[in-house]
């Protein structure tokens, strides 16, 4: 990953922009965002279940469960380019930026292709001793518009932000629902989060998270693709809420992404 521009004001507020080579981008797609998309730790125990299913005493097979054991074993993914977008930030923002985020939201999803509600990210970010909630909201564009649409219209990052900022409710039932997924995660290093997390957003006249806006591009690198939404979103979410907004650079155009994932070998840039 290379940085582009940035611009900080404090670990808490900032803007960046940065790179992935086609080599590194590509490796992201066949690793850690398919995993992400197909949510592989839980196939994998789906595909443990049914294989002990098959081999129990006494059980006469049935053709839908071979036809499912195979489907689990021969994952091919199927989303849209929005859905890898939001998946790569995720990745992103695990391996460069502190954030962690234990539980995959696709678990969740009765209809695969569906839209979530609330927040696109729910997790943590550690910022020096710190450990805060992380609420975010992820687009992805090939607009060559800066900045482009997605973060300027009426359901874009800016005034999704802004609704985050504003409405308690809505985050008092995001953290309710990470909290809900610890007890089906059985992971202590959550638990030891969320404890921290929720300490730090209580506390009186000091309680602190973050928001976080992350910007996909197939694009040329342009600073303005956040640099406006920031210095207007700075004067409205106040200190010592955490603003911060992230603009991902890749070259290889949105088109290509799941081919790619999926192990196409006829793919061009």
């Amino acid at each position: 990953m290379k940085v582009e521009y940035q611009y900080i004001e404090s670990d808490f507020k900032h803007y960046k922009g940065v790179s992935f080579s086609d080599i590194e981008y590509k490796e992201l797609l066949k690793n850690e965002v398919k995993d992400k998309l197909l949510d592989t730790p839980q196939r994998n125990e789906m595909i443990s279940n049914l294989k002990a299913l098959k081999s129990e005493t006494g059980f006469e097979v049935s053709e839908r469960l071979l036809i499912d054991i195979q489907y689990l074993q021969n994952p091919k993914v199927d989303v849209q380019d929005f859905r890898i977008g939001e998946a790569f930030a995720e990745v992103c923002l695990e391996k460069h930026f502190n954030c962690r985020f234990y539980w995959n939201e696709l678990r969740d999803a009765r209809n695969p292709k569906g839209n979530k509600t609330g927040a696109d990210l729910v997790g943590f970010i550690e910022i020096g001793n710190e450990i805060l909630f992380l609420f975010g909201e992820v687009k992805t564009s090939s607009e060559q518009k800066s900045p482009p649409q997605v973060m300027t219209n009426p359901t874009g990052i800016e005034n999704q932000l802004r609704d985050l900022y504003r409405d308690q409710n809505k985050r008092c039932i995001l953290i309710s629902y990470i909290q809900n997924k610890i007890g089906l995660s059985k992971n202590r290093n959550f638990q030891n989060d969320f404890n921290n997390a929720i300490l730090n957003y209580y506390r009186q006249n000091e309680g602190k998270y973050m928001l976080y806006g992350i910007l996909v591009r197939d694009t040329d690198v342009n600073e303005n693709d956040v640099r406006v939404s920031y210095n207007k979103l700075k004067n409205q979410i106040l200190d010592p809420i955490g603003l911060r907004l992230l603009a991902i650079y890749v070259s290889i155009p949105k088109n290509q992404w799941l081919k790619i994932i999926n192990g196409d070998k006829n793919v061009s840039n």
